[in-house]
């Protein structure tokens, strides 16, 4: 590629603010172009400014996304952390109210099956009797050992010939509503696992025409046949999907992804056996309503491009606009649902199009957020006064959870699925379109997509 792309694009592409075809074409093309790469790099330290990089070595920020899984509970209630897992764990959870409420129902749990742990379910053994033991005491028990071993030996032997005599009639009874034909098929046809376990039972006297009428074959021999059957649900969808393939039956079954819980396959099998999946609420409460009049409509306009009307996974996210002509300052605003304002940028240069709010956002919030960009002294707002509010949500603690433990099964679909239910549209758009890429031929997939696209606004 010979023609070099321009200043708003590659500004548009260090904040990631473009479709996924363009931002691997100028990926691609940035590898070979240095005059680009240099404009990229000035445009990195313009969106940069002067400030330094921070970090905190804060060990409560270090290990905040240190969640406890099943394991680490069950050590913390038998005592057996280390010094050096105690100690990070403590400080985790010195911050992490989700996990110390995991801790809490966790021993509260473990102390009220405690006493059934102690309960010995073994045969009971009474104290040997200390002195001496008369000999009618011994002759007596040994004359009850023998009547006991004769009563069990007599039952045995009454329970075997009920049994016999059970399968003998159940034979019987089959080879009455079997056809003829099936009889001598079978004797000559390759064993199958039907004719196995026929072979098993004791052979039934022959049957009269009258005897065996040409009838369909009785309902427990159909019932043998279609439990020996494999796949007897039917599958109605077969998914490629990262480095395995999942399998989606008419039972709503899901095979290949036994890595998640079962909720979510629970989720991912609804989705395609109804062939659609439902817009969250949180999508419906982020598209916005009107918002109030500031005064006169503003001529000039621009965009506001991320986050765009979705839930996000940082607590700290990225804040990105176009470029207004003629304006000499930006400032960032964000507020809750109540009208309050939570955090605002200083006054930002004219060639800052991006900025990233300092202090982690509560998350499972709502939040809106505007640009105030000064032209000529003049205050011009995007949204602009005909538009709807611009919000976005915080992804809460429990879903993190969950998508970390998602991430771990390297599955397409289930990561899509969860996207979307939790109303992160762009995340889930992406998941989908690798699915449609490894399975260009289900309509399914692509049904599913074309609703995830629906919701954008």
């Amino acid at each position: 590629m010979t023609e070099h792309f321009t200043k708003a694009e590659i500004e548009r592409f260090a904040v990631s603010a473009l479709p996924t075809s363009q931002l691997d074409a100028i990926a691609i093309h940035l590898a070979a172009c240095q005059t680009c790469h240099q404009l990229l790099m000035e445009t990195l330290r313009r969106q940069k400014g002067t400030d330094g990089i921070q970090f905190s070595l804060d060990p409560t920020f270090l290990f905040r996304h240190d969640h406890l899984d099943y394991d680490q509970l069950v050590a913390i209630a038998d005592n057996k952390l280390d010094a050096t897992q105690q100690e990070i764990t403590d400080i985790h959870l010195s911050t992490c109210a989700t996990c110390r409420e995991d801790v809490r129902s966790f021993l509260a749990f473990r102390k009220e099956i405690e006493p059934e742990l102690r309960v010995r379910y073994g045969p009971a053994t009474d104290k040997p009797t200390e002195g001496p033991v008369s000999a009618w005491h011994s002759w007596r028990q040994l004359v009850w050992k023998r009547a006991y071993l004769a009563a069990m030996i007599v039952i045995a032997i009454g329970l075997l010939v009920a049994v016999l005599y059970t399968r003998r009639k159940a034979g019987n009874l089959e080879a009455r509503q079997t056809p003829p034909s099936r009889i001598t098929t079978a004797a000559t046809a390759t064993p199958t696992p039907e004719s196995q376990a026929a072979n098993e039972l004791p052979s039934p006297a022959p049957a009269t025409p009258e005897q065996a009428p040409q009838s369909a074959p009785s309902p427990l021999v159909v019932r043998n046949r279609e439990r020996l059957t494999p796949g007897n649900a039917g599958a109605i969808a077969t998914v490629n999907d990262g480095r395995g393939t999942v399998t989606v039956d008419k039972a709503g079954n899901v095979s290949g992804l036994q890595q998640i819980s079962q909720d979510a396959r629970q989720e991912i099998a609804e989705a395609f056996t109804t062939e659609s999946i439902k817009a969250p609420e949180t999508v419906m409460e982020l598209a916005g309503a009107p918002i109030k009049l500031r005064g006169p409509d503003n001529t000039p306009t621009f965009r506001l491009f991320s986050p765009g009307r979705e839930v996000v996974l940082s607590d700290r996210p990225s804040f990105a606009w176009e470029k207004l002509a003629g304006a000499s300052t930006y400032r960032v605003v964000i507020g809750d649902l109540k009208g309050h304002e939570v955090a605002s940028s200083e006054e930002l240069s004219a060639d800052r199009t991006t900025w990233t709010v300092p202090m982690p956002l509560k998350r499972g919030q709502i939040y809106t957020w505007e640009v105030e960009a000064d032209v000529d002294g003049k205050k011009v707002f995007s949204p602009g006064t005909s538009q709807t509010e611009m919000k976005f949500m915080v992804l809460s603690d429990r879903g993190v959870q969950e998508l970390e433990l998602l991430k771990r099964a390297n599955s397409h679909l289930a990561l899509g699925v969860f996207y979307a239910r939790e109303g992160m549209v762009t995340d889930a758009e992406r998941e989908f379109q690798i699915l449609i890429r490894d399975n260009p031929n289900s309509a399914v997939v692509k049904k599913l997509l074309k609703q995830i696209q629906s919701w954008k606004p």
